[in-house]
């Protein structure tokens, strides 16, 4: 379609121009392109559903377990689903059908933790604390590389907020990184002194990140540098995760279910949640063991069961759109 209007003409009315960037925006996207929800686990499970709740295009790599196979954090950028994990290497999966995948691996850094669009850009975070970025999906560039306390600090969940990157995982580190300086923070939250590989740390919500642990860590910052309640609570139990709802933060516990409004005063209350809580979309989903038994919530305290028939197991669930057609984005190999 050519429109032809005078130049002057857009210049001295911003609805038009604003009509046609709205224009222009809708003939870039792929006509057929849709909202979906995308979950992804162990053994390269991977299925999709536009209502998130009747699961479609099942693939996987093999049967669920600790290995190269694992999946663990998914997002959606540019029209295109994009699936992190591994074991040994930073392996990366990605579609824009929902049906034909492509393969690829980061350098170095170990399995990817983390997939946050910011703007025009995608972080990927490695458990190590490794940051690439990219702007088309496919030429990932190394932009950090955190130094931890120990090589055995690990970043295991990410949040992204108030322009910045909040990661955290084994023995509570809690990294910050700032795209626009490049700088990265470590800050070791107290009172973390055991592994605790499982435990779903980090949350963003209401301007405020949280990052809990063991001994019911609960630590809230608006920069992921300056941090308050930096101090155990072993009363809680261990947080196993915290989720942003929309309206509050929920915390899932060892000794039961905490909520707060913004990320600093909590309360106990008496509903149980699952173990793992996650926001997709405008549903808080949550999972224990097996992980295949997923619920869902609007608030994340009242819950209904998902349908999963073929028992794919959960990692993380993502929200987004995705093209619905045209090849999958060229990864980077792993020289």
């Amino acid at each position: 379609m050519i429109l032809n209007i005078p130049l002057n003409t857009m210049k001295t009315n911003p609805l038009l121009l604003w009509a046609l960037a709205a224009i222009t925006l809708h003939a870039a996207s792929p006509s057929n392109a849709a909202e979906t929800y995308l979950v992804v686990g162990a053994g390269g499970q991977r299925m999709f559903a536009s209502d998130g709740l009747a699961w479609e295009k099942h693939v996987s790599w093999g049967v669920p377990g600790h290995d190269q196979n694992d999946l663990n954090v998914a997002t959606f950028f540019k029209g295109a689903a994009f699936v992190g994990g591994g074991y040994s290497t930073a392996r990366l999966t990605a579609t824009r059908d929902g049906v034909t995948w492509s393969e690829g691996a980061l350098p170095k850094g170990g399995p990817v933790f983390g997939l946050e669009p910011l703007g025009d850009t995608l972080y990927a975070v490695t458990i190590r604390g490794f940051i690439y970025k990219t702007t088309d999906g496919e030429n990932f560039t190394p932009v950090g590389e955190a130094q931890m306390p120990t090589k055995t600090h690990w970043i295991r969940s990410t949040a992204a907020g108030n322009g910045i990157i909040v990661g955290s995982g084994d023995f509570g580190p809690a990294l910050a990184f700032d795209p626009k300086t490049g700088k990265i923070t470590i800050t070791q939250m107290a009172g973390q002194t055991e592994k605790k590989a499982t435990l779903r740390r980090v949350a963003f919500g209401g301007g405020m990140f949280v990052v809990g642990g063991q001994d019911g860590l609960l630590a809230a910052s608006k920069d992921g540098v300056t941090w308050q309640n930096n101090e155990p609570h072993p009363e809680r139990g261990d947080i196993t995760s915290v989720v942003w709802t929309g309206k509050q933060f929920v915390a899932s516990s060892a000794n039961g279910t905490l909520v707060s409004s913004d990320g600093v005063a909590w309360q106990p209350t008496a509903e149980k949640v699952p173990r793992v809580l996650q926001r997709a979309g405008a549903w808080i989903y949550g999972w224990s063991l097996p992980p295949y038994n997923i619920q869902r919530s609007k608030d994340g305290l009242r819950w209904e069961p998902v349908p999963n028939d073929k028992k794919h197991g959960a990692h993380n669930i993502a929200f987004g759109d995705l093209a619905g057609t045209g090849a999958p984005p060229k990864l980077p190999q792993k020289k």
